[in-house]
């Protein structure tokens, strides 16, 4: 195991300690992803495939441009994997109040795999987590959240405090 004091270091604004955060967020967000990867791969899907899974399972009747917004992707990159969970009856289209709308939602199929593949993550998570008090968790996620661009906020906001 590493020893974290080599982690921390006084020094955190030099870049060869700002670099060693960046390998942070790689190899963690690498091992993070590993388990759903596997099961993802056995479906011929890639971490494309789990972010749509994710959020569409995160709000019913997710609209096309929310999702878009969200995952900032373009029409063309986001019809490819839609297409392919449609047509292997993950995720049902449906129209919307306006017909030029249309929502997305998970079938119940769909609703098993994002269960599935969130139960790793929220596992994995929960036994790290569990090793360290409330103020070093808050402030993890007081730094995750200060990453994020502001315009980018905005939406995070709008998902996770309905």
């Amino acid at each position: 195991m590493a020893d974290l004091n080599k982690l921390l270091t006084p020094l955190f604004l030099n870049e060869k300690e700002i670099r060693k955060v960046i390998e942070l967020l790689f190899f963690s967000y690498r091992d993070f992803t590993a388990g759903p990867d596997k099961i993802l791969e056995k479906l011929g899907f890639g971490r494309a495939h789990h972010r749509v899974i994710y959020f569409v399972g995160k709000q019913q009747k997710l609209t096309i441009k929310d999702l878009l917004t969200i995952l900032q992707i373009t029409k063309q990159s986001l019809s490819r994997v839609l297409n392919q969970l449609v047509k292997e009856k993950y995720i049902i289209v449906s129209t919307g109040i306006d017909k030029r709308t249309k929502n997305l939602s998970l079938t119940k199929k769909g609703q098993e795999l994002e269960n599935e593949l969130s139960t790793i993550q929220i596992k994995k998570i929960r036994k790290i987590i569990k090793n360290y008090d409330e103020t070093d968790i808050n402030g993890f996620k007081k730094v995750l959240y200060s990453m994020i661009e502001e315009k980018n906020k905005l939406k995070f906001n709008e998902i996770n405090y309905k």
